[in-house]
């Protein structure tokens, strides 16, 4: 009898986590929709630090619906929210005839968005502008989601055809993250292929991002400087990537309930992921007998990871590449200066945003990461080249934490400093280089023959 009466029992309970079960999977009619905007605080996480930090201006949202796999991708003006879905755009009422031309999947080389159109800027060596990204990114969208494309004067729709600040996505919880949004100096392939791919085949732990990288010769390249040699090519030889680049910022929002008939504002507060490095040298003068003028010092440093993990931070240390940069002249107390013949000794500062510097495997190499190439333009005279290997300036920085594996690791800081003890001597003709010691880089003078270093 105790069994009878606990059947009905078990029923009704079988009956309420059913009903449980169906809630949490409402609104997978992919046609029911509800409304979000996002906004953009830009003060909270930003670092404390004195510095001025550029922010982007545009970003890219997903929304990764928790329950019920669903996903959706959008490019917003980091300013006003306002933009262009990517993909899962809310279907039109009225589906046009399919364009053949755009109906296909990008191949590996191509972006998230769609191609620029004619009137559409690209990127080259004179103007690279990261507000000039692919107009209407929704356009691939249109075109591999749904099959067909609709012009303006069909009609439009908000978020497709011109901006909207509002952004229609099926009813449910979510996970947000938002990261840079510029395809002038970032690759998103892995991004790219999660958005396309099928639901549950990739997770959002995978998204990786990376910097654009090129040869020194190519004219995309900027900051470039003329009759600049190379004297540490390593890898397959697209080792620089773009000067002055927009730090990389990112932010998510965990466990967020979208219902229909709300119209909620997410703001994230994105964080760095890049950091902000300082490197200090100082340049002493040998002018017993000719007095000489700095006009300019240029530089490139290697050692610069170009692939982060989005979602945990982690920054592959074992591919790397270089950044050129100017170094500015400045006296004794930080202010910028310009030389003079009276100066004996004046202060090199350059300042770079990037995910890290690593240093190279011991104190001795000339090849690969933590390298420093320079080149001293002097008045008068032929420019003088010289390099340095910062093993020991760079594990003093204390820039990054390996994660255990050897191959990624994390940024302990958000701002480091590379400051170089050893002095920088130079006459009118070459640098001359005293022998470092006791953890002190040494300076090492280059010509246009090979490097020659003596032991």
């Amino acid at each position: 009898m105790m069994k009878m009466r606990l059947l009905p029992c078990l029923m009704i309970l079988m009956l309420a986590v059913s009903c449980t079960e169906v809630s949490l999977y409402e609104g997978t009619d992919y046609t029911d929709r509800a409304k979000v905007k996002f906004a953009y605080d830009w003060v909270s996480n930003m670092p404390n630090d004195g510095f001025d930090h550029d922010v982007p201006d545009s970003m890219y949202v997903i929304a990764k619906r928790i329950v019920g796999a669903w996903k959706c991708g959008v490019k917003v003006n980091s300013t006003d929210g306002a933009g262009y879905y990517l993909t899962n755009a809310p279907e039109l009422e009225e589906p046009e005839v399919i364009d053949e031309e755009t109906d296909s999947i990008p191949g590996d080389n191509d972006e998230i968005d769609v191609e620029p159109t004619p009137e559409t800027p690209t990127a080259d060596s004179t103007a690279v502008d990261s507000t000039a990204i692919e107009a209407e990114p929704v356009a691939a969208a249109r075109a591999h989601s749904r099959g067909y494309v609709r012009t303006r004067a069909e009609g439009g729709q908000p978020g497709v055809d011109e901006p909207t600040d509002v952004f229609e996505i099926i009813p449910g919880f979510y996970k947000f993250v938002t990261f840079n949004c510029d395809t002038t100096e970032y690759i998103y392939q892995d991004i790219k292929e999660y958005l396309l791919a099928e639901e549950n085949k990739t997770t959002l732990q995978e998204l990786c991002m990376e910097y654009k990288r090129y040869a020194y010769s190519d004219p995309h390249l900027r900051g470039t400087v003329r009759n600049w040699k190379d004297f540490n090519l390593y890898g397959d030889g697209k080792n620089y990537i773009q000067p002055d680049i927009t730090p990389i910022y990112y932010d998510s929002i965990s466990n967020e309930r979208i219902v229909r008939g709300d119209q909620p504002t997410l703001t994230f507060a994105p964080g760095l992921l890049t950091q902000n490095i300082d490197i200090r040298f100082k340049i002493r003068k040998k002018v017993d007998v000719v007095p000489i003028i700095i006009d300019s010092v240029y530089a490139d440093i290697s050692g610069i990871p170009y692939r982060v993990n989005l979602s945990n931070d982690y920054i592959d240390i074992k591919q790397t590449c270089k950044m050129m940069f100017q170094n500015y002249m400045e006296d004794a107390n930080g202010n910028r200066i310009t030389d003079t013949g009276t100066n004996t000794e004046l202060y090199c500062h350059g300042n770079i945003d990037v995910l890290s510097v690593v240093n190279a495997h011991d104190s001795t190499t000339t090849k690969g990461p933590g390298i420093m190439q320079i080149m001293v333009f002097i008045r008068g005279y032929q420019p003088i080249r010289g390099m340095i290997n910062l093993y020991h300036c760079i594990r003093r920085a204390n820039l990054i934490n390996d994660v255990g594996d050897g191959v990624w690791a994390r940024k302990r800081k958000n701002h480091g400093v590379l400051q170089i003890d050893s002095d920088l001597l130079i006459d009118e003709k070459l640098l001359i280089s005293d022998d470092g010691d006791g953890g002190v880089d040494r300076w090492i003078p280059m010509g246009d023959e090979d490097i020659v270093i003596d032991t």
